[in-house]
């Protein structure tokens, strides 16, 4: 039976050895390799040929959702787990977005990582209820965009490039009153609630480059 490789990118020295000592408990398991500088990461990949590769999202060097979506193009038959401290909803969006087929906080259980490691090296995508649960609301959302109408879609841009209602209704010679009850709609329509979020949801959306 072929051992499924895998291969460690985080710069926790500790970290990675409890990593290893996880895969090391498997007999049919092994580690091809090892980095704690995301510099290393894509070309000790390409070398090696990891079926999975567990990585973290902040390493020094280079960002794990590049390296992701380097790997996806360049090396699409290495299964990219996505292990981090960072739960960041947008986090998750991008992991996912860059290609990876897990993402498992190291706050889980270690359960989860282990079911994201069998799932992985069979070639299967693996989501843990809680991060089901954020790509679910995630795509709710990205359906919902599609419902605005041209004026809301105007709206939001001008609002989150940071326009006041004000000039808004000016720029777009309605009143100031039709901006606030577009503005409100849309709040209830993508079910945010503050407008921090409505921008970020501009942004990740193509809304609005800021």
């Amino acid at each position: 039976m072929n051992k499924v490789r895998i291969f460690i990118a985080d710069d926790h020295e500790l970290l990675r050895a409890g990593l290893r000592r996880l895969v090391e408990s498997r007999p049919d398991w092994e580690v091809s390799g090892e980095a704690a500088d995301g510099t290393q990461v894509v070309q000790m990949v390409l070398e090696q040929k990891p079926d999975v590769l567990i990585l973290d999202l902040a390493m020094p060097g280079a960002n794990g959702l590049a390296i992701a979506a380097e790997l996806t193009k360049t090396s699409p038959a290495v299964q990219v787990l996505i292990y981090t401290g960072d739960d960041d909803p947008n986090l998750i969006y991008g992991a996912f977005e860059a290609g990876a087929k897990s993402f498992i906080r190291k706050t889980d259980d270690r359960a989860q990582l282990t079911s994201a490691i069998e799932a992985l090296g069979r070639r299967k995508p693996y989501l843990t209820p809680e991060v089901a649960e954020i790509l679910l609301a995630a795509q709710f959302r990205a359906e919902k965009t599609q419902e605005l109408t041209a004026r809301e879609r105007e709206i939001v841009r001008l609002l989150c490039e940071g326009k006041s209602n004000q000039e808004t209704a000016t720029l777009l010679e309605i009143s100031t009153r039709t901006v606030e009850v577009h503005r409100a709609a849309v709040m209830r329509k993508l079910q945010l609630d503050a407008f921090a979020d409505l921008v970020r949801y501009a942004v990740r959306h193509k809304i609005v480059k800021l």
